[in-house]
């Protein structure tokens, strides 16, 4: 498992244990020549290439996985025009062939950046567009991989894109979810949105047409402090919420079910057992759940959960320290099967 320290400027890699939990200590990985703070980070399909957002240099850099788990940086790759600002997450298309990046714009009008994959794993930058909200944070693509969602914290919205058939996002809509609408996520029978509202702590559920068309379904409040990033069980009946509290104050991780009732709260908050929650992440298999702790005056760490048969979380394995500072949104990576 690969986790982006953002202060730091490196890479932290685990081993996973039969039982889901991390050893210790991570190695550390000194991110590309001349790039910062690297952030979002997603994992090829095959498993062969680790990409890269680095939010101060805003540009892509492709790491190559070795078969030891070395990763090597290959050169970084510039956004493309207009130049992205902050990149903050990324998503990869389902048939591994398009990758994005929701550009924060240091809280200004946000954009989606289009890199498409070359057949020898580099991204080639094709466009930048304005992703229709402020201070893009959160992006999401669909199953299907027919839509394209962003999160626009400034502006408290999520908008909708329809991807063509060559990977290109084309605008569909926007539409309020609520204060601080951080990171959206997809269910995998591609009908329906949750969205973290960070700033008045609810949780949006939307939902989603074959048009790539959003209604909100309902907004319930999230019992915990300042909720970001959040992730999707298989079966899409459960869902996980990372709880940040400022980055200084005790993370937790808060559960919820869903149904044809729409979604309601699952026991009580979890506490990660550090500060600032924000990264998230399921094992491929489900039975496990990491965490990103932020820690913003201390050191980043991660915390692992064993996800029980009733999708309910055990107690916290202790957290294991990821060698450097602040793992921000989109920081883990877990392997592909």
């Amino acid at each position: 498992m690969y986790v982006t320290n953002w202060k730091s400027d490196t890479i932290a890699s685990f081993t996973i244990d039969e039982d889901g939990s991390l050893r210790s200590p991570a190695s550390s990985t000194k991110v590309g020549s001349g790039t910062v703070n690297p952030q979002g980070s997603v994992r090829s399909h095959d498993g062969r290439w680790l990409y890269v957002a680095n939010w101060g240099t805003a540009d892509i850099t492709p790491y190559r996985i070795e078969a030891t788990g070395v990763l090597t940086a290959l050169e970084p790759v510039a956004g493309p025009t207009p130049k992205p600002v902050t990149p903050s997450a990324v998503a990869l298309s389902p048939d591994g062939r398009n990758l994005y990046t929701a550009n924060f714009t240091n809280g200004g009008d946000g954009t989606v950046s289009h890199y498409r994959i070359s057949p020898d794993g580099r991204p080639r930058g094709i466009s930048t567009i304005p992703a229709q909200g402020r201070g893009t944070t959160g992006i999401a693509i669909s199953a299907d991989g027919h839509t394209l969602l962003t999160a626009n914290m400034g502006s408290g919205d999520v908008s909708s894109f329809t991807v063509t058939s060559d990977g290109s996002p084309q605008y569909m809509m926007t539409v309020a979810t609520g204060g601080g609408a951080f990171y959206p996520a997809i269910t995998p029978d591609n009908r329906r949105v949750l969205v973290t509202n960070s700033t008045e702590d609810t949780i949006s559920l939307l939902n989603l047409d074959r048009t790539s068309r959003l209604t909100v379904a309902t907004t319930i409040p999230n019992p915990a402090r300042e909720p970001r990033g959040i992730v999707v069980s298989r079966g899409g009946d459960r869902a996980y919420v990372a709880n940040f509290a400022n980055g200084t104050g005790p993370g937790q991780i808060t559960t919820f079910t869903l149904d044809l009732g729409g979604i309601r709260t699952l026991g009580t908050p979890a506490a990660t057992g550090s500060n600032g929650a924000e990264g998230i992440a399921l094992s491929r298999d489900g039975k496990t759940l990491y965490t990103a702790n932020f820690n913003t005056d201390g050191d980043g760490s991660i915390t692992s959960f064993a996800v029980l048969p009733d999708g309910t979380l055990g107690q916290p394995r202790p957290p294991v320290l990821t060698g450097g500072k602040q793992p921000d949104l989109g920081s883990i990576t877990v392997p592909v099967p």
